[in-house]
């Protein structure tokens, strides 16, 4: 089943959620950004470890053959670019071959802790990035750090201020210290470094809570940010507003696409907003990876992703492809 998703807004607009259709934020810090819910693969609590279904897709079809042209290596084309800092973000429906299609990112990530392939797959240190996304995954992201094929990196708790569609679990600030307090101690000695979880509402009263009750803001080696606006100019605002009260760590901004307006926005103007924001990263000084949401096309009248795929459901070439790939951060 194919619907368009309310827009929600943070942080000086409005924003849906599952008790309360708008909620308006009284910090009015930040542009309003539009951003409707389901742009990501996220996982009913029981399912955590696998792909949430798409009504009417059982199945997804096998990329093809994706381009006549040889794919570039990494940063080809974008020498431009600190080594790191072009990334993407998969969804539900990728595989590990997108990532080699694509070709010109460092990282990529697909909401999961799990490592396609298995900890000792090619592409487990091919740049993914796992995801302890929820509270019932910090036992597999323990497992992960005993595994002797420690990541080099770990992202924490995705927007547990926000349940998608119902499906996934909210977390307060002192639920998810108490929950992150295992991690904490099995990561002692470990060379993995851990990004801060990550809120829908950028400026919610989530992580002064969280913070707070797990005295634990230094283990931490990355702050986190999403953002979804048809206006580069607002997400880069946005992302100025949260360096001034957050400062004192490198930023990754891990879901980032000229989203919520309405499957409006036209080819070149998303090309024209990813290279509005890949040069503000280089040129800011903290803003340290941007991984481009979304790798591969979704189902499910997504506006916030709608016309920002690199693949198509076949695993073909978007218009956008090359100039993600051209894209050199100037």
């Amino acid at each position: 089943m194919h619907r368009s998703i309310p827009a929600r807004t943070d942080p000086s607009s409005t924003k849906p959620n599952r008790t309360n259709p708008i909620r308006t934020n009284p910090t009015g810090t930040s542009p309003a950004q539009t951003r409707p819910a389901p742009r990501r693969q996220h996982l009913p609590p029981s399912q955590h470890r696998q792909p949430l279904p798409r009504p009417r897709r059982p199945r997804d079809p096998p990329p093809a053959a994706a381009s006549q042209t040889t794919p570039p290596t990494p940063n080809s084309g974008a020498s431009g670019c600190p080594p790191m800092m072009k990334a993407v973000a998969f969804n539900s429906g990728m595989n590990p071959g997108m990532f080699d299609t694509i070709g010109a990112a460092a990282d990529w990530l697909t909401f999961s802790p799990s490592i396609p392939g298995g900890p000792a797959s090619p592409h487990a240190t091919r740049g993914f990035v796992p995801m302890m996304a929820f509270a019932s995954d910090v036992s597999a992201a323990i497992s992960i750090m005993n595994s002797g094929h420690e990541p080099d990196w770990m992202l924490t708790f995705n927007e547990p201020d926000y349940s998608y569609m119902g499906y996934t679990p909210t977390m307060t600030g002192a639920q998810a210290a108490a929950a992150i307090a295992p991690l904490i101690a099995a990561a002692k000695g470990k060379k993995t470094k851990f990004v801060a979880p990550v809120t829908a509402d950028p400026f919610s009263k989530f992580h002064d809570e969280f913070y707070a009750a797990c005295n634990c803001r230094g283990f931490f080696s990355a702050y986190n940010i999403h953002q979804y606006n048809p206006s580069s100019a607002a997400v880069i605002q946005t992302l100025k507003n949260y360096r001034a009260k957050w400062g004192d760590k490198p930023l990754w901004l891990t879901e980032v696409a000229p989203g919520g307006s309405g499957c409006s926005t036209s080819w070149q103007q998303a090309g024209q907003f990813m290279r509005d924001i890949y040069g503000f990263a280089k040129g800011s000084g903290f803003v340290e990876r941007v991984f481009w949401n979304t790798g591969n096309q979704i189902d499910g009248g997504d506006q916030n992703v709608c016309n920002s795929y690199l693949l198509d459901k076949g695993g073909r070439p978007s218009p956008l492809l090359d100039v993600y790939r051209a894209v050199d951060c100037s």
